[in-house]
């Protein structure tokens, strides 16, 4: 809230607050080519912009951000169907859609790791750009190197749902190819505008809002007027939205700067916790029979910004039982922008459920979580 309330009174007046996050990413990611961006989807539509390749293969389980970039961008889009047993691509589908005209994005689906090392060497053969969709992985790692530092370019997200978040989206890329960065900047210098006053307070007030439903009765109210009488759960929907809006117009402002750059500076103890957080869902809700666990983060090396389980049998029915108990969740993807025929994201679509897992969440709150999951079986 104090930064918030800080942030009204930051102006574009050579503040210096861009200047300094760029400083602390580059420090975290040990790189200096760094550009922030207004949004993540934004990070991703410049980098494919900047590569002249028309053919952009994409994981079918995604958000339907990476397809609306993909299109604004001027591209044609490929689809590979998710692993058997995850939340990633199957890396094997990879081999017999990927050439030499080609640019995958490789997706690191809610801070789990993708198979990056054999895409890479796969893309090798096969001649093709690999750009990482690090928008969730801030922070993990594979083997000690940094998820977005395997392929050509990546692109990170700051949105609300993020390790690092702002209001109301914000974000950055990298890129150790000078050409690619030279073209971004480019791109960027032509597009993109300074956020006018207007818009900065509209976020500001939207961000003050969510602030003040995180309150259990207040949020108990919204849910019961927003979702539960509108017969809703989520405002997903399966249009996808392919007009250039605010979040691909405005240039991060200094405000948000601010805001993300006081967070960098925990970002160390962010991701410890998520971690601690996550070990402990998957050892307290070990053995249950209505529901499959992600997999487990063995060399204490992730960052995750979701915890996602598989429902077995009628996903809105648990859901239902989980919130007269007291338990809501979020939805991711609920409507994949693939086809129906990509059959293993659609499966996963129907089947995922996010548990609470956010900074604030507390002990009781967990175990309150652990409890009505375990009578619900």
């Amino acid at each position: 809230m104090k930064h918030l309330l800080k942030a009204i009174g930051i102006t574009e007046e050579k503040t210096g607050y861009r200047e300094l996050l760029v400083k602390k990413i580059s420090d975290f990611m040990q790189t200096e080519n760094i550009l922030l961006m207004p949004s993540g989807r934004c990070g991703l539509y410049c980098i494919l912009k900047a590569i002249p390749r028309k053919k952009v293969i994409i994981p079918a389980y995604t958000c339907k951000a990476v397809a609306e970039a993909a299109i604004l961008a001027g591209k044609d889009i490929v689809y590979v169907d998710a692993e058997e047993n995850g939340f990633n691509v199957d890396v094997a589908a990879l081999k017999d859609v990927m050439d030499e005209n080609s640019i995958f994005i490789a997706t690191h689906q809610f801070g789990i790791p993708c198979r990056i090392s054999d895409i890479i060497k796969l893309a090798e053969d096969k001649k093709t750009i690999v750009i990482e969709d690090a928008a969730a992985s801030l922070g993990s790692r594979i083997q000690n190197k940094l998820t977005g530092t395997f392929g050509k370019a990546a692109f990170f997200s700051f949105d609300s749902t993020k390790l690092i978040n702002i209001p109301m989206k914000g974000g950055f890329v990298i890129s150790e190819d000078q050409q690619i960065m030279k073209e971004i900047k480019r791109i960027c210098h032509d597009e993109l505008l300074p956020m006018p006053a207007v818009h900065k307070y509209k976020l500001l007030i939207m961000a003050l809002m969510l602030i003040v439903i995180e309150n259990p009765l207040i949020y108990r109210i919204f849910y019961t007027l927003y979702f539960e009488l509108r017969g809703k759960c989520t405002e997903d929907s399966s249009n996808l939205d392919l007009q250039k809006g605010p979040f691909y117009s405005y240039e991060m402002a200094e405000w948000q700067a601010f805001i993300a750059s006081e967070q960098m500076d925990n970002i160390h103890e962010i991701i410890k916790k998520r971690r601690i957080l996550y070990a402990s869902y998957l050892k307290e809700l070990s053995g249950l029979s209505s529901f499959e666990l992600p997999p487990a983060d063995i060399n204490e090396e992730w960052s995750c910004i979701r915890f996602p389980i598989r429902i077995k049998g009628d996903k809105m029915a648990f859901y239902k039982k989980a919130v007269k108990r007291g338990v809501d969740f979020a939805f991711s993807f609920t409507y994949p922008p693939c086809p129906t025929n990509y059959k293993k994201a659609h499966i996963l679509a129907e089947s995922v459920l996010d548990l609470p897992y956010y900074a604030k969440l507390d002990e009781l709150e967990r175990k309150k979580v652990v409890n009505v999951l375990r009578s619900i079986g």
